[in-house]
């Protein structure tokens, strides 16, 4: 490998983070579409809400990527910057249609179709809670503009009229957002299960069965990865000499000095016992050797309770693109083994000529 595309890959964000932006970016040209289809129909007697809002909000969508483009703001602000402003348009064209209302027409027009979408979407920009504060403000605020107008704006003689579908469109917001919710919380439910099944709950790493998921998306992917095991030196005698409850305490410490040496993009677990199994973005023996230096003396001189510091033993093996995990593991726990036998607190890399600066 160059030194010219390897650098490149390190600079590359990760695979979920190149996803959402092309989520993003589907949803800034729907969006887009949207609105260009929705000025077009009213073409050329255009709304005067809808003739600088909805180019307003095309903006605010290109920009957004833009910026997202360059860096300057997250997913999630982009994400929550462009859900604020969809919620205050749907919000001003509520208050806004009541105005242009005629006797012969007293119903609500079709962009309170799009309060549905609102409060669906809460749901998937926050977490639960917050989803359903979000989407009880709009529903409030949308229940204060409807009770306004019915009150000073809609004729005396025409209320009744337009009472049964302003109530409509509040129930049917108050029945998704109590459907979301629950919805909400049984997803949270699920998904605290499923970290609890995919946690060691002694360290707080992820378990074998994580590292093994992990593993399997990046072989799907044909994504190239770094993959590192270390056991602990002489474990046995840390449960001997300072009792069970010390060695628990030595492998929480251990993983919380290795977590702090972690690319971005990492994931460390616990493989068994006193192994530990690392996937990192691929990397070059030029910054991997040197990381891997730092842990182990952090590692040395660490004190955990009453033990002084532990050694491992570290391999390290690099997978090709949509390579069988097991392999690159056997690689690696090969190469752990040959610093066992080489008198230990070493690193080996399996594969030298992947890692190598070229």
């Amino acid at each position: 490998m160059t030194q010219s595309s390897t650098s490149t890959s390190m600079a590359d964000p990760p695979p979920w983070v190149l996803r959402q932006h092309r989520m993003f970016t589907w949803l800034v040209w729907l969006g887009a579409l949207a609105c260009a289809a929705a000025l077009g129909s009213q073409y050329p007697r255009l709304d005067p809400l809808d003739v600088w809002a909805l180019p307003a909000l095309v903006l605010t969508l290109l920009v957004l990527r833009v910026m997202l483009g360059q860096a300057t703001v997250s997913i999630g602000t982009a994400v929550h910057v462009t859900f604020i402003s969809t919620a205050t348009y749907v919000l001003l064209a509520l208050n806004h249609q009541f105005s242009v209302l005629t006797v012969q027409s007293m119903a609500l027009m079709e962009n309170t179709y799009w309060f549905a979408v609102i409060y669906v979407a809460a749901f998937l920009v926050y977490e639960p809670r917050k989803a359903v504060g979000a989407a009880g403000v709009i529903l409030g605020l949308a229940t204060f503009i409807c009770v306004l107008n019915m009150l000073l704006v809609v004729p005396p003689a025409a209320r009744l009229q337009l009472l049964g579908p302003c109530a409509q469109f509040l129930l049917v917001g108050a029945v998704l957002t109590l459907i979301q919710a629950t919805l909400g919380v049984q997803r949270t439910q699920f998904q605290a299960a499923r970290a609890a099944a995919l946690t060691d709950p002694l360290t707080g790493l992820a378990n074998r069965r994580a590292a093994e998921e992990r593993l399997t998306r990046l072989t799907q992917n044909a994504e190239t990865y770094t993959l590192i095991l270390f056991d602990l030196d002489h474990f046995k005698r840390v449960n001997d000499m300072h009792g069970h409850a010390m060695g628990d305490l030595v492998l929480r410490g251990v993983a919380d000095v290795a977590r702090r040496h972690l690319p971005e993009g990492s994931l460390m677990a616990r493989w068994g016992g006193e192994e530990f199994l690392l996937i990192l973005p691929e990397q070059r023996d030029k910054h991997l050797r040197p990381m891997l230096d730092r842990l182990r003396a952090d590692l040395r001189h660490h004190r955990y309770g009453t033990v002084n510091g532990v050694t491992a033993c570290f391999g390290v093996a690099t997978a090709s693109p949509a390579e069988d995990p097991t392999a690159v593991v056997e690689r690696a726990d090969l190469a752990m083994y040959r610093v066992k036998q080489q008198g230990r607190n070493d690193v080996h890399l399996a594969d030298l000529r992947r890692t190598h600066v070229s």
